[in-house]
């Protein structure tokens, strides 16, 4: 039979196929299934996403792009020393090449296979950029809109997997390259014990006059980890005074929270207020020196007390909740409001979540375990369904709304500082492959 359109009618009808197409389009594919019950299935989907980032990697520097789907200069062309870092705690089996690429320490203009890494300009000189261009070099001017930026907090992140692949390989040149990291980030130490952003000479002193919560709070991880391979006391020596500075300095008693940090302004440092609360200050608490530190309690039980207390404020102030339910972790209390989940962050509070777990269940407290179980596996069954298939692929964004959409262009503490369009993230694939797998890669020394 055939069938015969009216004009009116065939208009409507081809609007509403453009219509549903371009639906089809912005809307989110989910994995299948949206979160694997077994451990078997779970870790092989970890594998994916950690396969779907070394899949793309440079075969002569190793490096890989942190983001696709940004436009921005760091988004076409940048790998973070934070992913890079992540990579190598996750074993990536490009681990020799990074390694010989930070070794090299470029501080020439960057080509094709020998990326710029170390900022020399800066005092002091030895740090590595926190984003390393790895392509477009033809670019004009291109580094008139680069990323510049050197921090502690990232060159503590590098430092963690070059000493996780030395102790894995016994490959003398990550330990090498960790051990270089640690004198970077030592002369950065104040006289309050806290480790300042970044070096002197960068952007007129901006970072040098910062302190940060998570950068410190990496730093400690790292000389920690350090200090046990080396057997070194200088490094467990500058760990504990960057602690007691997070403890006496940063520790917020009355609300149970971490300030994200200070700014040293003229007569003296001046704390962030807790409406710029940084979520990961609490996803990444030093847990193993808090449960034996009497300034959080009397006993580990009070000290397992004040703890849940802080994971408690943190997530009132930067959960995503929808009907009830925790969808997951913002950055902070602003981009909650906006509803902004960062895939990330919230993994890493499922990991925060694990640990706690098995402290109760080191104390026999069956269910107080089984409390932070479930709430671990609240977000995680939460994030596994943000999870998108591309070409058989997962991929994971760097930030989304409840719905799946990518967060683009969100304030995250203020309109300066924007989430990425990112569609796919390094660091989301890397995070929620550790929660996946149970691994802290924070907390691997503990």
């Amino acid at each position: 039979m055939t069938t015969t359109f009216y004009p009116a009618a065939r208009s409507v009808i081809l609007f509403t196929v453009l219509l549903l197409t371009v639906l089809t389009s912005i809307v989110p594919a989910r994995a299948e299934p949206a979160l694997p019950d077994s451990p078997a299935d779970r870790q092989a989907l970890a594998a994916r996403l950690v396969e779907a980032v070394e899949e793309r990697a440079d075969s002569r520097t190793g490096l890989v792009l942190s983001y696709g789907g940004d436009a921005s200069a760091i988004g076409r062309h940048g790998a973070q020393l934070y992913d890079t870092g992540l990579r190598l705690l996750a074993d990536s089996r490009h681990g020799a090449e990074i390694i010989r690429t930070f070794a090299a320490a470029n501080a020439g203009e960057g080509r094709p296979g020998l990326p710029q890494t170390l900022a020399a300009g800066f005092a002091p000189s030895t740090g590595i950029y926190s984003w390393i261009r790895i392509g477009g070099f033809t670019e004009p001017w291109w580094w008139n809109d680069w990323e510049w930026s050197v921090k502690t907090g990232e060159n503590a992140w590098l430092g963690l997997g070059a000493l996780h692949r030395f102790n894995r390989t016994g490959e003398r040149q990550a330990l090498q390259l960790a051990i270089d990291r640690a004198q970077f980030i030592l002369a950065l130490q104040d006289d309050d014990g806290g480790f300042r952003i970044g070096p002197r000479r960068l952007a007129e002193d901006f970072w040098w006059r910062r302190k940060s919560t998570e950068n410190n709070e990496s730093a400690v991880a790292f000389l920690d980890m350090l200090a046990a391979a080396t057997g070194e006391g200088r490094y467990r020596a500058a760990a504990d005074r960057a602690y007691a500075w997070l403890a006496e300095k940063m520790y917020d008693r009355d609300h149970h929270l971490l300030r994200r940090g200070e700014v040293e302004e003229a007569g003296g440092w001046r704390r962030d207020s807790l409406e710029d609360l940084a979520a990961d200050t609490i996803n990444w608490l030093p847990l193993a020196r808090i449960l034996g530190d009497r300034r959080f309690g009397a006993d580990r039980q009070a000290r397992l007390a004040e703890i849940k207390r802080m994971a408690d404020a943190m997530v009132e102030r930067c959960g995503v909740r929808q009907e009830g339910a925790l969808r997951g972790i913002s950055y902070s209390p602003l981009s909650r409001r906006q509803a902004v989940i960062s895939l990330e962050w919230s993994a890493q509070y499922v990991l925060l979540c694990r640990r706690l777990a098995r402290e109760h269940e080191r104390d026999r407290d069956q269910v107080e375990a089984g409390i932070w179980h479930a709430r671990a596996e609240e977000v995680l069954r939460s994030l596994a369904g943000y999870i998108t298939v591309r070409d058989g692929e997962p991929i994971a964004a760097h930030a989304v709304f409840p719905d799946g959409t990518v967060a683009a262009g969100q304030p995250m503490w203020d309109d300066i500082i924007l989430t990425p369009a990112a569609s796919l993230s390094t660091a989301s694939h890397l995070y929620l492959a550790f929660a996946l797998r149970g691994i802290d890669p924070l907390r691997l020394a503990d």
